[in-house]
């Protein structure tokens, strides 16, 4: 299938995050405006239909206080079908950073419609000035999880956290540190109710790195997936062992968005491929966040970008974007026979 772009939003900086209904449609969840978390704005949703198409505004997910924003989430669905998204920000005056607005919990019963903010929820304390990142993925059961993560500064390695609760997200009491002080975004993924991988940005030289625990036990460095300057990633299952690791390329002459499969549950990794390129006046991309859409390979990559070269419209605009791709065009057997054993693979 050809790839068709959307846009989402204009004039939005984003950071975005998918998630998908029960009824099939796709929420997109972003930050509205176009800067680095130096202006005032919120965080909004927008739904689309089934198809991952046609998208509206839903709702506002959090917003402002006066004089800052919100801008750091983490989305996912509670087991009794919920949305919730945890998010941060900073305040700001004259275009600078002066201090951190809270770490807060959105949660929405009627499809993102409306929202019931909790600005102060129950999380460890070392949490609450932390910044949320990612999915908030389901173990089973009443059981949920999202990671956090703080900075101490500039020239200072950063501290990830994986956050657990217990019951469906009314309070959040467990903590596991992961991610030895070179990490921060980090996107969870659940492989059984006992195991959890996660796709970490590291702090020195930005690439990302794959970490892995057992019943929230110690965590085990797995080793690198990309590239420095290529980051942050996201990380879904396609089937029991099949996982999808999609991730911002940020390096000069290819700004675009990376991907590589798993067909062993994470143990080992297909070469990459280059699922979209912006064009070479592109200056800041990424953070693509997936989901999908039907059985038959169909796959939503939401990202932003300050330059979008298939858009002969303002192309130098920030947006949040998505992309309709099939994880089949990439798996004609020429093309996987030049990179792997030749063998076709099924999902």
């Amino acid at each position: 299938m050809k790839k068709k772009i959307s846009v989402v939003a204009t004039n939005a900086c984003g950071w975005p995050n998918l998630t998908k209904l029960r009824n099939g449609q796709i929420l997109c969840t972003y930050f509205n405006v176009p800067s680095h978390g130096l202006m005032e704005g919120d965080l909004i949703c927008s739904i689309s239909d089934r198809n991952g198409l046609n998208w509206r505004k839903r709702g506002v997910v959090a917003k402002h206080p006066t004089g800052g924003n919100r801008m750091h989430l983490a989305v996912g669905m509670a087991n009794n079908g919920d949305l919730l998204c945890f998010s941060s920000g900073f305040y700001i005056k004259d275009d600078k950073f002066r201090g951190f607005s809270g770490h807060w919990l959105s949660r929405s019963s009627n499809r993102g419609k409306t929202w019931v903010v909790d600005s102060s929820p129950q999380v460890p304390k070392i949490i609450q000035k932390s910044i949320p990142f990612g999915r908030i993925i389901s173990m089973g059961g009443a059981k949920l999880a999202y990671s956090s993560y703080l900075s101490r500064g500039i020239g200072n390695p950063s501290e990830t956290w994986l956050i657990s609760s217990e019951d469906d997200g009314r309070t959040w009491n467990k903590i596991s540190k992961f991610g030895s002080n070179d990490s921060n975004e980090a996107t969870l993924c659940s492989l059984s109710e006992n195991r959890i991988i996660a796709a970490v940005r590291t702090h020195i030289d930005h690439h990302v790195k794959l970490c892995e625990t057992s019943s929230f036990g110690k965590w085990k460095e797995k080793g690198p997936l990309t590239l420095p300057m290529q980051h942050p990633a996201d990380l879904i299952k396609l089937s029991d062992n099949c996982l999808l690791l999609t991730y911002g390329i940020r390096n000069r002459g290819l700004m675009g968005i990376g991907s590589r499969l798993s067909i062993d549950a994470g143990k080992t990794w297909r070469p990459p491929w280059v699922i979209h390129q912006f064009g070479n006046e592109a200056k800041d991309i990424g953070y693509p966040s997936t989901v999908v859409l039907d059985k038959k390979g169909t796959l939503l990559t939401a990202f932003y970008t300050d330059y979008e070269s298939s858009l002969r419209k303002k192309p130098d605009i920030y947006r949040v974007l998505t992309m309709r791709w099939s994880l089949k065009d990439w798996l004609h057997p020429t093309i996987l026979g030049s990179v792997s054993d030749g063998k076709q693979l099924r999902l």
